[in-house]
């Protein structure tokens, strides 16, 4: 080994692959501060999982916000499922508030190839149901004024804490509609926090094993039937980026 070599040559930083007319303007742009970013990516061939992850946090008031642009396709078959802009909102003694924003051309329920289709939805695990379902009421009223058909769901395998899922599909890339969608939920959060009154000592470790150690696995599985292979470590620690450090 050529020692002059290692030293200069190696594991320079990497360009994060990301092209950036495919993003989405802040919800915040005047408040949030970058301070961290994070590139991950795995490839089980013939799928490829990319992950670029923003962390960005507001000064004045301790709101944290983490987002998303991951990409996870099939090269062979052309499947994909792709994060744009899914964003993890906190604010210390409050819980943890996620959207994800996804374009994907593959049949969720059979696996099978369909055509593209967007789906966001948002969920706020640990919340009150009182505190939830104002929060989720507020969306649906921004949703009717823009002319956005919506609804709540349960998913049955998550616990009881998680509360429904609030959502918006529709055909087609909607990269408008995320970008909405991610102003009406920070208002959402922000007006959430106004009007409650912070935990002493909140604990965030439920959600935090649900989806580090429950969710990755889940998806895993997924993504399997769906044709893609994305392992159970890169989706740990894409769940890890998002729901600890606060």
């Amino acid at each position: 080994m050529n020692n002059e070599l290692f030293i200069k040559n190696y594991l320079h930083p990497c360009l994060d692959g990301l092209d950036r007319q495919f993003t989405m303007p802040l919800p915040d742009e005047e408040s949030l501060e970058k301070n961290a970013e994070f590139i991950l990516q795995s490839h089980c061939p013939p799928t490829y999982s990319t992950n670029v992850i923003t962390r960005y946090e507001s000064p004045a008031d301790g709101l944290r916000l983490v987002e998303v642009y991951k990409s996870s396709q099939n090269i062979d078959s052309g499947k994909f499922v792709r994060l744009v802009g899914t964003m993890a909102l906190v604010k210390k003694g409050y819980p943890f508030l996620f959207l994800d924003a996804a374009i994907t051309n593959i049949d969720l329920q059979t696996g099978e190839a369909a055509d593209v289709g967007t789906r966001i939805a948002v969920h706020m695990p640990q919340a009150e149901d009182i505190g939830r379902q104002a929060l989720m009421d507020t969306l649906s009223r921004q949703a009717a004024e823009a002319g956005l058909n919506c609804g709540v769901s349960t998913i049955e395998a998550l616990p009881s804490f998680w509360g429904p899922l609030w959502h918006v599909r529709m055909p087609g890339v909607a990269h408008d509609t995320i970008a909405r969608l991610r102003f009406f939920t920070w208002n959402a959060y922000q007006a959430y926090c106004a009007a409650t009154s912070p935990a002493e000592n909140f604990d965030y470790n439920p959600v935090q094993v649900q989806m580090i150690l429950k969710n990755s696995k889940a998806e895993h599985g997924q993504f399997l039937r769906m044709g893609l292979d994305v392992p159970v470590e890169v989706q740990a620690a894409f769940f890890s980026i998002l729901c600890t450090g606060i």
